[in-house]
């Protein structure tokens, strides 16, 4: 019971966080009309000043991760993030804001890494896929109360009112992960414990890139992060532009779509990766191959479709195969390594998909909407969305190469 009650705050925290995220999705009109900012400025402030800063910091963090206590870091860590996010609502021009959305990608840069660490301690990895997903729905249950309580409150209170109310149960997430949840033993999932020091970061990123099927699984997730999370960041925009719905019409349609959908996604995902690498460790990446496939398809739908409605569906179905990568993408990277390595992987991972994938992909996107929109004006946002989704074809070759070599780096790290 210990241990479920670990991943449930564990979960908690990264509801939160990623109710951040989905806030500066719903409040990037408002902020663009009182900053008078440009499309690219949006996309720098909602990509790049927060990727960079996480970048930054992301290894740092998950290098002293696999050297200290991953509670107690990971509680410090949540409640500068939790103050940061409060200063946000205080911000009186552009430059402040970035300012601030730099210090909440730096602290939020060793939470996952401690999170998946901690997970993959607790749990074996043949359960490890569907824990690693659980802790992973509290990205679309996250993104659903940001999209849809966030809207509530940026809609009859304001913006700067909403980064308060997603600050506050930070501080109190914090207490709990003190109060209730202890430090698990290195490796005491696995088959052997950790035993001796650590190996250095050189030693680590060593063994990393001579795991092929890892390599490949990093670059595949980067691709299709970077395409997601353009989509993600731009839809509230589209709806607005190209449907004229309201900021809280869009709230609703998002929250239901990445939130209920992506939670859904999540967990069925996460419970089949285990099921069929069961079976043969193969089928993971196959699944995971699949799931891009759909994400680019789902993904144009979204943006092409004439009508709501028809939006609506489509970023659902998109939403749940986003989503649904997760735990198996992020239980790979802790099953393809050593056990005193998980943490330094899992922020190489992520420090790649930010600032690669979540920094790039929606500034790409930004600047491409610029481009078209003396040519397609409102609309520009639809076809930049078009372009972007196109990554996620190299994506699912890079899913079937590590197909090919999958086992072999699995006994490797469990050697």
């Amino acid at each position: 019971m210990k241990k479920h009650l670990t991943l449930l705050i564990l979960t908690l925290i990264a509801t939160i966080q990623f109710f951040d995220r989905a806030l500066m999705v719903v409040i990037m009109e408002p902020l663009k009309q009182e900053f008078h900012l440009s499309d690219s400025q949006l996309g720098l402030l909602s990509g790049f000043s927060y990727a960079a800063a996480f970048a930054i910091a992301g290894i740092p963090l998950g290098w002293l991760a696999d050297r200290s206590n991953r509670r107690n870091l990971l509680a410090i860590l949540l409640a500068a993030w939790s103050a940061l996010v409060a200063l946000a609502g205080s911000a009186g021009s552009f430059a402040a804001l970035v300012a601030t959305r730099v210090g909440i990608g730096a602290m939020d840069a060793g939470g996952q890494p401690c999170s998946v660490s901690m997970i993959s301690d607790l749990y074996s990895r043949e359960r490890r896929s569907t824990a690693v997903a659980i802790f992973y729905v509290g990205v679309p249950v996250g993104m659903l109360l940001g999209f849809m309580l966030g809207a509530m409150v940026a809609v009859q209170y304001g913006w700067r009112q909403a980064f308060i109310v997603a600050a506050v149960p930070g501080f109190l997430l914090a207490l709990m992960l003190f109060l209730f949840s202890r430090e698990p033993q290195r490796g005491g999932s696995g088959i052997v414990a950790a035993d001796g020091p650590p190996p250095s970061l050189a030693q680590t990123i060593t063994f990393m890139r001579s795991q092929s099927s890892l390599v490949n699984v990093m670059a595949a997730s980067v691709l299709v992060t970077a395409s997601s999370s353009a989509m993600m960041s731009w839809i509230g925009s589209l709806l607005i532009r190209s449907h004229g719905l309201s900021i809280a019409e869009v709230g609703i349609i998002t929250a239901l779509a990445m939130g209920g959908f992506g939670a859904i996604g999540t967990i069925l995902f996460g419970l089949l990766a285990d099921r069929v690498g069961a079976r043969d460790m193969r089928s993971q990446p196959r699944l995971m191959a699949f799931a891009a496939a759909m994400i680019a398809i789902m993904g144009s739908a979204v943006a092409l479709m004439p009508t709501v409605a028809g939006a609506a569906i489509s970023l659902a179905v998109f939403a749940a195969f986003v989503a649904g990568l997760n735990g198996p993408t992020y239980a790979l990277s802790q099953s393809l390594v050593k056990v005193r390595m998980r943490a330094t992987s899992m922020s190489s991972l992520v420090v790649l998909l930010n600032l690669i994938g979540v920094g790039l992909g929606p500034t790409i996107a930004g600047v491409l909407s610029d481009v078209f929109a003396l040519r397609f004006g409102a609309d520009s946002v639809r076809w930049s969305m078009v372009c972007v989704l196109v990554l996620n074809l190299p994506a699912v070759w890079l899913f079937l190469r590590a197909a090919r070599t999958i086992r072999e780096d699995i006994q490797r790290a469990e050697a």
